[in-house]
């Protein structure tokens, strides 16, 4: 309880060393950002959108300066050219259905320009620290609500996504940003951040291998003080938690993933998850081949996809995307979609390795790189960009990872 009411005191005031009122909604919104993603992905699309609508008023009314050094900018033009490119496909390719509502979902990959001055009102190595710790704490809250979901509710859980693939996705990402936290001196924060790996990294398997050789980079050259307390503690709270979890569901996914293999051997039409993965991917090859400049624009994508396939498997693949990222932006705007959407995953990375050398760029680096590989390797088979909850949850990470100098030393939220 004490480190309780310590954390509520490093979040809302920090006496006077806290700064301006503006430092403590940073505080505010970024921790509450790193909680919400599993539970209510729609808060986190509102509290962007209220950043954005805050930078620009704070903006034009010289509140704020457009403080952006040469790295934030070429940052911020990277994140821009994919929704500019995205718009112009729009545009290009009739009929304009819903033109409004795509342009609307494309605004969060803007938001570097307005989001990064507002958070560099915060001191240097304030709020990425708090991310981290309510990445933990947001995975620990969204395992045990997907626990009671798979106990009386689903055989898949989705916690507050409404999409069991998205939960995957958030998990895998923001499991990994909590295990950072492992680097703080207190045991209370080793322990959150243990648990929240755990329990955000139960799916997305695929993408585990790659986030181990991340860590062994980064605390190889950054120890940790992880005691052998804390250790014991977490480790059983955690095999107590896999326990519960039941076997039963790892089996039950290994078996539909074998039936999924088989059916691909039949010839009776069936439609399952990998196979219609597979035409999907036919189809967005075939159409991207008859038009590789320009796409078909968004709102054309899956008929264009569909067109490409037989009549009686049309009708069995209601879906909104390809699963594949990169075939979806070859889809909505060619060539030029899918150079756009590369530049915009490397924007991370840039404005990490551009920082002066020390411990906030080690640290701004992994951020990247755990962000860069969750995207990639889960939206080749899945979704990637054009949703609600993903779109947000990368533009705030890109400005965030950009905020602190690469000189800024790691400290943990609660001090003393």
């Amino acid at each position: 309880m004490n480190y309780l009411r310590q954390l509520k005191m490093a979040v809302l005031c920090q006496g006077d060393e806290a700064g301006s009122a503006l430092d403590r909604n940073n505080r505010i919104a970024v921790f509450l950002f790193a909680i919400l993603p599993g539970l209510s992905p729609n808060f986190n699309s509102f509290i962007l959108l209220a950043s954005m609508v805050w930078g620009v008023y704070c903006l034009a009314t010289g509140r704020l300066a457009l403080n952006l050094s040469r790295s934030d900018r070429l940052v911020a033009i990277g994140m821009s050219i994919y929704p500019l490119v995205m718009i112009a496909s729009i545009f290009i390719n009739p009929p304009y259905s819903d033109v409004a509502d795509w342009i609307f979902r494309l605004l969060p990959f803007f938001s570097v320009w307005l989001i990064l001055p507002r958070m560099r009102q915060s001191p240097d190595g304030r709020l990425v620290p708090l991310f981290i710790l309510g990445a933990g704490i947001g995975m620990i809250v969204t395992f045990v609500f997907s626990l009671l979901q798979i106990m009386f509710l689903m055989e898949r859980a989705e916690a507050g996504t409404s999409n069991a693939a998205l939960l995957g996705v958030i998990g895998i990402l923001f499991g990994g940003i909590a295990l950072l936290n492992v680097q703080s001196p207190r045991s209370v924060e080793q322990r959150i951040a243990i648990l929240g790996y755990a329990a955000g990294t139960r799916s997305a398997w695929l993408v585990i291998p790659i986030h181990i050789v991340i860590f062994l980079w980064y605390f190889r050259k950054h120890s940790f003080h992880l005691s052998l307390r804390s250790l014991a503690i977490t480790s059983a709270l955690l095999l107590a938690g896999l326990i519960a979890l039941g076997s039963g569901q790892i089996l039950h996914r290994i078996q539909a993933l074998q039936e999924n293999l088989t059916s691909l051997e039949r010839t009776d039409g069936e439609i399952t998850s990998l196979s219609a993965r597979f035409a999907l991917y036919k189809g967005a090859l075939s159409a991207i081949s008859k038009d590789p400049l320009t796409g078909y624009g968004p709102q054309n994508r899956m008929s264009s996809v569909l067109a490409e396939l037989p009549d009686n498997i049309r009708p069995q693949l209601p879906y909104s995307h390809v699963h594949n990222g990169f075939l979806t932006a070859g889809i909505d705007a060619g060539v030029f979609g899918i150079a756009a959407l590369s530049l915009m995953l490397l924007t991370p990375v840039i404005g990490a390795l551009r920082k002066e050398a020390g411990p906030g760029r080690d640290l701004a680096i992994a951020l990247a790189l755990l962000l860069v590989s969750s995207y990639v390797i889960t939206g080749s088979f899945g979704i990637m960009f054009n949703q609600k909850a993903l779109d947000p949850i990368f533009a705030y990470l890109v400005a965030l990872i950009c905020a602190d100098r690469g000189s800024t030393r790691f400290a943990p939220v609660v001090r003393s």
